[in-house]
């Protein structure tokens, strides 16, 4: 997949010139993984406000605005007591938060705030994905099988050298 902002394909064919004939594969490989995944996270440019210079200290307008258009296809309101988008971006946080695997994250997330997590890449996602927009899913659709294939298998985890044996 070639990145959307046309200077860094140009940047991309450079290094790919630069690089040695056994190399350009694998890095052509990972640029249009990593192409793609920019692609994915580019998304969430509906859910926050990308163009102040200031990201933390930017409104929640956007985010809100995308919540709201979301509330008319939530079929399941019993959930949330408000149909506010604010009010829903709040649940959503603290749903966030209480799945966060490790209490030292969590806690940091939280002392961080909404406002500072709005910008974080991590809850982008779990909004993303808490709407039917997974990562995996548009990255298969938008990646060769070669490459959608290799994405996943470099996902796995290592194995333990114990069970390896």
């Amino acid at each position: 997949m070639r990145h959307p902002i046309e200077k860094y394909n140009e940047r991309q064919a450079e290094v790919l010139a630069s690089l040695p004939e056994g190399q350009r594969d694998y890095m052509a490989r990972m640029f249009r993984i990593g192409n793609a995944t920019y692609c994915y996270y580019n998304r969430a440019k509906e859910l926050t406000v990308f163009d102040s210079a200031d990201q933390q200290a930017a409104p929640a307008e956007e985010l809100i605005e995308w919540l709201e258009q979301q509330l008319n296809y939530t079929s399941d309101r019993s959930k949330v007591e408000s149909g506010s988008a604010r009010e829903l971006l709040e649940v959503y946080w603290e749903e966030y938060l209480e799945g966060l695997p490790h209490d030292g994250l969590r806690r940091a997330e939280k002392e961080a705030g909404l406002d500072k997590g709005k910008s974080s890449f991590a809850f982008r996602r779990y909004l993303l994905e808490r709407h039917d927009i997974g990562m995996d899913e548009f990255l298969r659709m938008n990646l060769s099988a070669e490459d959608y294939a290799f994405h996943v298998e470099c996902g796995k985890p290592l194995e333990d050298n114990e069970s390896a044996r």
